[in-house]
């Protein structure tokens, strides 16, 4: 899953990186080191001009018994909550690195770990948006969540979700309006391509991996 995220990368340097054309001017936004739900974050999408904009959005929908800030990859075109934003409000959501804490027994202190995609930073996560009224100031805003889908041999053994990454080459196809929304590009991102980190001691490889259950 993906409930906490980092991005060090400046507004100057997302808009280039994703060919942001349309509301960068106006916005003004900070790097973060712990992003969470419910916090405005920039979100790039499609506009009805055609054009690549950025905007901030809220990360999450707070339902009266739960936060959504996450959306299944697996079966979205026919998820209630989700199908419509997927076929109409596809987006990206710019970061550096995920985080996640791997499960432990009872009493013993969960392990953070640090993942990042080298050579894409930022990198982009896949996402949907959506108006959504927020009960608190019954205004309706723009809202969003970030896909996760099964984790590759890298991330398996810290937890049973991944986020959903969409390769540069891919970035036009995912954001362009279609009748058949592009399922296949919600891939799993290759090992290879990821770095993990346990946050405060030394780099975690791939031949590591097999370590992680007996710690």
């Amino acid at each position: 899953m993906c409930g906490r995220f980092k991005r060090k990368s400046d507004k100057q340097k997302v808009a280039k990186v994703f060919e942001v054309t349309a509301g960068i001017e106006e916005l003004d936004f900070a790097p973060g080191d712990d992003l969470r739900p419910q916090s405005m974050q920039p979100i790039i999408y499609l506009n009805d001009d055609g054009e690549r904009r950025i905007e901030m959005m809220r990360w999450g929908f707070k339902l009266p018994d739960r936060l959504l800030f996450n959306a299944r990859s697996e079966g979205i075109v026919n998820a209630n909550f989700w199908k419509d934003a997927f076929l109409a409000g596809r987006a990206i959501a710019p970061g550096d690195s995920i985080f996640e804490w791997k499960e432990m027994p009872k009493g013993q202190k969960k392990p953070k770990y640090e993942i990042t995609v080298p050579g894409q930073e930022p990198f982009g996560m896949a996402a949907v948006w959506k108006l959504w009224k927020n009960p608190k100031t019954e205004q309706w805003e723009r809202t969003f969540a970030i896909l996760t889908g099964d984790p590759n041999e890298l991330v398996a053994p810290i937890h049973p979700r991944m986020t959903t990454f969409i390769e540069p080459r891919d970035f036009a196809e995912y954001l362009a309006p279609s009748e058949r929304p592009p399922v296949h590009l919600l891939r799993v991102l290759a090992a290879e391509k990821m770095h993990v980190e346990l946050v405060g001691n030394s780099p975690i490889t791939n031949a590591q991996v097999n370590l992680f259950d007996a710690q």
